[in-house]
C-alpha cells in the first residue's frame, strides 16, 4: 500500500517536528508584532515620515531577531548536514552570489548608515526619497528634476551599495543647503549689469528664507561643532557659473528646511526673473546714469 504524502513528510523530518512548529510560531509572532506596531503607529500623531522610519526600523529588528532564533533552533540540524552539503557549497555560493551581496549591502546600510528613511538620494539614474530599506532592496519614491514626487516607486538591490557611489542630498538633518541654478538668457538685456542681477537674486533669497534664517544658521553652527566638519553658514550667497561662456548660470545658495526645497527654489527663481524682466522693459533713457 503506497504511503500517503503526510507519511512521506513525517519520514523526511524524523524527530524534528517540534522545531518546525517552533519555526512556524516564530514567524507568526513576527507577523503579528509587525502588524500591531503598524496599527499603533497609525494611531499616533507623528508625521508620516517618522511613522515610516519607525515602522521600517521595528520591522527589520523583529525579523532579524526571529531569523537569529530560528537559526539557533536549527543549529544542530544544520551542523549535521554540514559535511553532506560541502560538495555543493561551492555551487550554491556561485548561484547565490547576488543574494549574499544584497545581505552584505543591507548590513552596510544598517551599520554605516549612508542614508536613512526620509533622506533624498541620487543613485545611478535614480533620484528620490528613501521610503523603505529591507534585507534585499531599498525603495525610493521618485522625484523629478524640480524635486516633486512623480507618483512612481523605484527599487535597487542593496548589493549595488557595495560597488556604486551614492549621493545623499539631505545629510544635514532638518535644514539643507540648496543650490538654485538660474540660466541667463542668450540675448542679454541691454543695460543690465551683473551687480544688479546679483542684488535682485540676493533680495529674492533673503525674502524666501527670512522665516527660518536665524534658526538655520544656528543649526549649521551646531552641526559643525558636533561633527567637526566646517559646514557653511546658513546665510544666502550668490555666485556665477561661467564654465560655459555661452550659457551663463547664476547660482544662488540658500538654507531651507529639507522638505521645502522646491517651494523656495520656485520662489527665488520667479522673483529673480521678474527683476530681470523689469530691467529689460525699462526705457533706455532710465538706464543711463545721472550726470
Amino acid at each position: 500500500m503506497p504511503h500517503s504524502f503526510l507519511d512521506s513528510l513525517l519520514a523526511a523530518i524524523p524527530g524534528r517536528w517540534e522545531k518546525v512548529i517552533v519555526t512556524l510560531l516564530l514567524i507568526a509572532v513576527a507577523l503579528l508584532l509587525s502588524h500591531m506596531w503598524a496599527r499603533y503607529l497609525a494611531r499616533g500623531e507623528i508625521s508620516s515620515e517618522k511613522r515610516r522610519m519607525h515602522l521600517v526600523w521595528a520591522r527589520n529588528v523583529i525579523w532579524f531577531v526571529v531569523v537569529l532564533v530560528i537559526v539557533s533552533v536549527w543549529a544542530s540540524t544544520i551542523a549535521g548536514f554540514a559535511l553532506s552539503l560541502a560538495a555543493v557549497a561551492g555551487a550554491m555560493l556561485i548561484v547565490s552570489k547576488e543574494l549574499i551581496m544584497c545581505v552584505q549591502g543591507y548590513l552596510y546600510a544598517t551599520l554605516v548608515q549612508p542614508f536613512k528613511v526620509g533622506d533624498i538620494v541620487e543613485f545611478n539614474q535614480l533620484r528620490g526619497r528613501v521610503i523603505d530599506i529591507d534585507m534585499f532592496a531599498t525603495t525610493l519614491a521618485e522625484l523629478d528634476a524640480s524635486g516633486r514626487l512623480t507618483g512612481k516607486v523605484a527599487e535597487f538591490p542593496n548589493g549595488l551599495l557595495l560597488t556604486t557611489p551614492l549621493k545623499n542630498i539631505s545629510p544635514t538633518g532638518d535644514f539643507a543647503l540648496h543650490f538654485i541654478r538660474i540660466p541667463m538668457p542668450e540675448k542679454w538685456p541691454h543695460g543690465l549689469d551683473l551687480d544688479a542681477l546679483e542684488q535682485a537674486a540676493m533680495a529674492a533669497a533673503e525674502r524666501a528664507t527670512s522665516p527660518w534664517q536665524e534658526e538655520a544658521s544656528t543649526h549649521f553652527r551646531k552641526l559643525s561643532q558636533e561633527s567637526f566638519i566646517p559646514f557653511p553658514s546658513g546665510r544666502s550667497k550668490v555666485s556665477w557659473d561661467f564654465s560655459d561662456p555661452k550659457h551663463l548660470v547664476l547660482v544662488v545658495r540658500v538654507a531651507c528646511p529639507s522638505r521645502e526645497r522646491t517651494q523656495v527654489e520656485q520662489q527665488v527663481f520667479k522673483d529673480t526673473w521678474k527683476a530681470l524682466d523689469v530691467a529689460n522693459q525699462m526705457p533706455a533713457e532710465s538706464k543711463k546714469p545721472a550726470v
